[in-house]
C-alpha cells in the first residue's frame, strides 16, 4: 500500500514538474534587439540620425504562463528602443522625431518541431509632426529542437527572433527610403 502511495505521489510531482518546464514565458527584450549592425548605423546627416525623441508600441499581447508565449507591448517597446539607440538614432540633436510601430500580427503555429513565427508591424515615423515613413513590414523568425527542447520554449524563441528580424527590416527600409 505504501508503494501505491509512493509511486502516485512521484507521478504526481513528475506532472507538475513537467507541467511547470512547458509554461510559457514572456519574451525577453535582450533577445529581441537588434545590435549595432553595419550598414544600418545612422551617421552625421542622414535622417532622425540622432533624434527619434519617442517610441510609442502598441498591439502586443502579455504572456499568459498557461497558454502560449507572445510579445508585450513593454517588451517589444524595449527592443525597439535599444535597436534605434544601438543605430545612432535616439537622441536629441536633430529635428524631433517619432517612431510609432503597432504590432498588427504575430502568427504562430500551434506545434511543431521546428517553429516558425511571423510579424506583421505597422511602423510610422513622424520628424516635426510631418509623416516621413509608413510601412507595414513582415518578418519571420524559426528556432529548432536545437534550440530548445520544449516546446513553449521554442515559441518564445521563435517570437524573439522574429522581432529582431522585424526590427532589422524595419532599419534597412527606413534607411533605403531616407536617405
Amino acid at each position: 500500500m505504501n508503494t501505491i502511495h509512493h509511486r502516485i505521489g512521484a507521478a504526481a510531482l513528475m506532472a507538475g514538474l513537467l507541467g511547470l518546464a512547458a509554461c510559457a514565458t514572456p519574451s525577453n527584450p535582450a533577445m529581441m534587439t537588434l545590435p549595432a549592425t553595419a550598414g544600418l548605423i545612422a551617421t552625421p546627416g542622414s535622417t532622425a540620425y540622432r533624434s527619434v525623441t519617442t517610441v510609442n508600441v502598441a498591439g502586443g499581447q502579455e504572456t499568459n504562463p498557461l497558454w502560449t508565449a507572445q510579445v508585450s507591448d513593454a517588451d517589444f517597446k524595449l527592443a525597439l528602443e535599444n535597436s534605434l539607440g544601438a543605430a545612432n538614432y535616439l537622441g536629441t540633436e536633430g529635428r524631433p522625431t517619432v517612431v510609432n510601430a503597432t504590432l498588427m500580427a504575430l502568427r504562430q503555429p500551434l506545434a511543431g518541431l521546428d517553429i516558425s513565427v511571423t510579424s506583421q508591424v505597422r511602423y510610422t515615423v513622424t520628424q516635426s509632426g510631418q509623416p516621413i515613413f509608413d510601412e507595414l513590414v513582415a518578418a519571420t523568425g524559426t528556432a529548432t529542437m536545437s534550440d530548445a527542447l520544449i516546446a513553449a520554449e521554442r515559441l518564445k524563441m521563435a517570437n524573439e527572433k522574429s522581432i529582431q528580424e522585424n526590427i532589422r527590416q524595419f532599419l534597412i527600409r527606413f534607411r533605403t527610403n531616407r536617405q
